[in-house]
């Protein structure tokens, strides 16, 4: 069976996860701000690593086949 909760309890979770939030939010903004320093692998942008970030519009990528699920025919 599952914890009961009081209502302290459940308050003090959604403090604890509107700050985490708040200091995310300012961390991204300062982030932005400022020059990102040379051993920063983010390079300042707030985004983690460089996720789909190569690449974007390169028109001689091979354009993917949809699959069967979305009604094309095979």
């Amino acid at each position: 069976m599952g914890k009961e909760w009081t209502d302290e309890e459940v308050a003090a979770e959604i403090s604890d996860a509107v700050r985490i939030v708040r200091e995310d939010k300012f961390e991204a903004f300062v982030r932005g701000k400022l020059p990102a320093p040379p051993s920063d692998p983010n390079g300042g942008n707030g985004q983690p690593g460089n996720a789909g970030n190569s690449g974007g519009n390169d028109p001689t990528a091979p354009k993917a086949k949809r699959s069967l699920w979305w009604g094309e025919t095979e």
